[in-house]
């Protein structure tokens, strides 16, 4: 009975004084169940303030838009484009030389001998055709390009034998196949053309050609080299197959004129090009 009315004496005492004793330990012990149910609060507090860190942190510079580096790169590729321009039309002329020479149209030997072989000359050690060397003069003059007449059969490396087949070729009337096709004639104005005289006339590859090409509207300055038969009747002929076109002649010279007719040559080019 003391016991009881000691305990609830110290019960009183206590309560007078405000101090909690089961529902503190309570609190107390529930503490760390607490922060177990508070995690996730906490982890979606810390993801919410991740996120807003990462919305917050600048975004890295973008690369500069192309548009911006185009218009230097797009100025140089125009002034190319109008420099390249500017070099082709250039470089483009309505005049081209056109030839038959024995050199293109013939398998030599290696040792032929131009002095001994008639129709060609030594240009710096280097064999031409006579009728080639006049026509890559005329070009270098000119400006413009030079287009070989060449046929599909080729013919014999001895002159003498090559004169029986122009013979023969003549007497048939034949029109030996050509062998390139020439391109491009439409823009052309003037056309040099250079050939041997063969028998008093034309080379038969070049009836071939007039009647594959027409040359009307165009001017023809005939240049030609012999062995002393100058033109012959080459002028009246071209006119008669090319009838719409201005034949005038050009150079006549004999063989071994050739190597020094340079200058002449060239003066002609000026005359009839200037």
């Amino acid at each position: 009975m003391k016991r009881i009315a000691i305990l609830l004496a110290v019960l009183l005492l206590l309560s007078a004084c405000g101090i909690e004793t089961a529902p503190e330990a309570s609190a107390a012990a529930s503490v760390p169940e607490s922060f177990g149910a508070e995690a996730p609060a906490s982890v979606e507090t810390a993801a919410v303030t991740e996120e807003e860190t990462t919305a917050e942190e600048p975004a890295a510079e973008p690369a500069e838009p192309a548009a911006e580096a185009e218009p230097e790169a797009e100025l140089e590729q125009e002034a190319e484009t109008e420099q390249a321009e500017t070099v082709e039309e250039t470089a483009q002329t309505p005049v081209i030389v056109v030839y038959f020479s024995r050199m293109g149209n013939t398998d030599f030997p290696e040792d032929v001998d131009a002095v001994s072989s008639a129709s060609l000359v030594d240009s710096n050690g280097e064999l031409k055709g006579n009728a080639q060397l006049l026509a890559e003069w005329m070009a270098d003059e000119a400006g413009c390009e030079t287009w070989e007449i060449t046929t599909s059969e080729k013919y014999p490396a001895d002159y003498d034998e090559t004169t029986d087949v122009a013979k023969e070729e003549q007497n048939e009337d034949a029109r030996p196949a050509l062998s390139a096709q020439m391109e491009g004639l439409d823009g052309i104005e003037t056309v040099y053309l250079v050939y041997p005289n063969w028998w008093g006339d034309l080379p038969m590859a070049l009836y071939s050609f007039f009647d594959e090409y027409d040359f009307a509207g165009k001017t023809i300055c005939v240049s030609v080299t012999h062995g002393g038969s100058g033109f012959s009747g080459g002028i009246s002929t071209i006119q008669t197959l090319e009838p719409d076109a201005q034949v005038i002649e050009g150079l006549s010279l004999r063989d071994s004129s050739v190597p020094d007719a340079e200058e002449e040559v060239r003066q002609l080019v000026r005359d009839t090009n200037g």
